[in-house]
């Protein structure tokens, strides 16, 4: 890359900063704002990157800086109204993460609707322990270590998201295919629409004379396996289907994670432990044995990396516990990772009572899932749902949370509408006892309500 100075309209984004870091690590001038009450001015400042605390036009200095956005900032934003006024470079982050993807021989990439953030994460961790550590990218913040490092110049690990048609821009040498669903209804009008641009996009690894590790129990990603005549380009990982190569069997939820039998080809060669929950971890493992056994790392290390992975924040993350009672967090907020999330709690704590407080993340979602979303929290004892996290969306002609909660009720569950974070800690106060599990799931800002349900927790003592 040659030397030029970039600059991050809402720069402290898990994916923004994660791709500043990488920048300065290369040299290159790195610049931006973010107006979140959150920011991390002295970590940017630290880093060696300007950051303005307010999005104005006069931050905007010079034609030759290159612009990044994500789709969170709108047509309207000051600084990007100048930035095209100035005639600036302006590049969406799915396209800068290719760019620098691109860069490295070794280009090993997740994709998916579900999953991807955790079994990165799985990978990056097998891989950094090895000799040779990778440089990676993950869209979250993992316990410990960066969530953006360039390490080794050589191989490069990244999760690619699929949202607005960027991953496309990228040729890995290597990718994990986790499942395949319609979502970014924004973006992809239908199922076909994004079928297709996961075909081109498993096209071009294997045009790159690539390996496509694909879960052939989603029926989507099956669909798409068969389509390809080049089956060793493909490894085939599941629990159900028994043709798949790399597969799990026995598997045992407990309170502190769960176990299986790995198979091989059908041979059963080893047991895999997880300091993680639920069925879907079991997928995103087996996506992370098979990429790093394809790169002929030792099983051995393979299991130690599993066994000692502590989580990735915001991925069915235990934010507390105390007196009997749990509280955890998760970032779901599509009806299939919803389900999947309180399936896996609920077989790893059968005689537990879970509340969930649910925030529907943009109304769009919301309306155009609604009955999957009805039939989400079968799993769940109680849910509180609060109001919807609009991301700047107009709820006019749009459902909403009220009518969310009605719906649950009349599939015979039980919910509870509250217009605020301080109703539901009001009415948590009034019920809370041991074994209960708390739930904040949402892609919103529900997990600041966390540091008034601990409080709670420890008056249970």
């Amino acid at each position: 890359m040659d030397k030029k100075t970039y600059y991050f309209i809402g720069i402290n984004g898990i994916g923004m900063s994660g791709l500043a870091e990488i920048l300065i690590n290369k040299g290159q001038v790195v610049l931006g704002s973010d107006h979140s009450p959150t920011l991390r001015s002295d970590h940017f400042k630290s880093l060696g990157i300007g950051v303005f605390e307010k999005q104005a036009k006069q931050n905007i200095q010079s034609n030759d800086w290159i612009i990044v956005i994500s789709s969170a900032i709108k047509d309207d934003n000051e600084e990007l109204v100048q930035a095209k006024k100035l005639g600036c470079q302006i590049i969406k982050r799915g396209k800068l993460l290719a760019m620098i993807f691109d860069e490295f021989e070794e280009k090993i990439a997740v994709i998916g609707t579900h999953g991807k953030t955790t079994t990165t994460s799985l990978v990056i961790k097998i891989f950094s322990e090895q000799v040779e550590k990778p440089s990676y990218f993950v869209g979250g913040h993992l316990e410990g270590v960066p969530h953006a490092k360039l390490e080794s110049s050589k191989t490069f690990i990244t999760e690619l998201d699929e949202s607005d048609g960027s991953f496309l821009d990228a040729t890995p040498t290597s990718t994990i295919i986790t499942n395949v669903e319609h979502e970014h209804i924004d973006f992809y009008t239908t199922k076909n629409d994004v079928v297709d641009a996961f075909f081109r996009f498993i096209s071009n690894t294997i045009n790159n004379n690539g390996i496509c590790t694909i879960n052939i129990d989603d029926p989507i990603s099956e669909k798409l396996y068969k389509k390809y005549d080049q089956k060793d380009a493909f490894i085939t990982y599941g629990v159900e289907n028994k043709d798949s190569q790399i597969r799990a069997e026995n598997i045992d939820y407990k309170w502190n994670g769960i176990s299986f039998d790995l198979l091989i080809n059908n041979i059963a060669v080893e047991t895999v432990q997880l300091n993680l929950f639920g069925r879907h971890n079991v997928y995103n493992a087996l996506a992370a044995i098979a990429i790093a056994m394809s790169k002929d790392i030792l099983l051995k290390y393979i299991l130690n990396a599993l066994k000692s992975f502590s989580g990735v924040k915001r991925r069915l993350e235990l934010k507390y516990k105390a007196n009997d009672i749990a509280l955890f967090d998760d970032y779901a907020h599509h009806p299939t990772e919803i389900l999947t999330t309180l399936e896996g709690l609920y077989k790893s704590h059968t005689n537990h009572r879970i509340i969930t407080i649910f925030q529907p993340h943009r109304y769009s979602r919301l309306t155009n899932l609604f009955d999957a979303f009805a039939g989400s929290f079968d799993r769940s004892d109680l849910t509180l749902i609060v109001p919807v996290f609009s991301v700047g969306e107009n709820e006019e002609n749009n459902k909403n949370s009220v009518d969310l909660a009605k719906k649950i009720n009349e599939r015979k569950g039980n919910a509870s509408y509250c217009h605020s974070f301080e109703e539901v800690t009001n009415a948590l106060e009034s019920i809370l006892q041991a074994n209960d599990i708390i739930l904040l799931m949402g892609a919103g800002n529900i997990t600041s309500i966390a540091k008034t349900i601990i409080p709670l927790i420890k008056k249970r003592g």
